[in-house]
């Protein structure tokens, strides 16, 4: 397949990815709540929410940031990226975040948003470039991540931040999507350097 049927495909699937968003957040608030990511529901075995929380949000502006982020990681995306398996590596990474935040966040009584798993997909998409050609701008936008994530658990997060998407940012789930995005970079083998 051509590189530009890849991209092609690739847009195509972003923006079917966006109208789920989009389709998510315009569900009625009811049904919403049966969506986040609850320990107490875990518990219970409404196991569906380990994803689902991931493709809701606060509000209409903190989707409109995923989206945007979505699209970002979609441009830094290398053509082996596609539609599947990118939506198959945010499936990994909503799980590992999700089960880290039920197993080492208890006191994350409840969340939502695709931001955890953006940053993992940002680390597992910049670390491949870094480390197999050398990229000076994976490694600048890396270090722009980290700083970020320093930053937020240093200062805390941005009242405006949280202000502007209607409610509280969860930070660890931000190093929890960082670091799924590490091991699924380590894993994947992607960061092998070219011979």
């Amino acid at each position: 397949m051509s590189q530009e049927r890849v991209s092609r495909a690739r847009w195509r699937g972003l923006l079917a990815l966006l109208l789920a968003i989009a389709a998510l957040q315009a569900l009625p608030a009811c049904v919403r709540t049966l969506l986040r990511h609850e320990p107490q529901a875990l518990a219970a075995g409404q196991w569906w929410r380990l994803l689902s929380a991931h493709w809701i949000h606060l509000s209409g502006a903190h989707a409109a940031l995923n989206a945007c982020g979505l699209v970002l990681c979609c441009a830094l995306a290398d053509a082996t990226w596609s539609t599947g398996r990118l939506l198959a590596r945010m499936a990994m990474l909503g799980m590992g975040i999700s089960l880290l935040l039920w197993a080492l966040s208890p006191q994350t009584t409840d969340y939502v948003g695709m931001s955890g798993v953006l940053y993992g997909l940002m680390v597992w998409m910049l670390l491949p470039a870094l480390r197999a050609r050398r990229d000076g701008m994976a490694a600048l936008m890396l270090l722009l991540v980290l700083a970020w994530l320093g930053w937020q658990s240093w200062a805390g997060p941005d009242p405006r931040e949280e202000m502007l998407i209607g409610g509280y940012i969860v930070t660890q789930a931000h190093w929890f999507g960082a670091l799924g995005g590490l091991v699924g970079a380590l894993a994947s083998g992607r960061t092998r350097p070219l011979a």
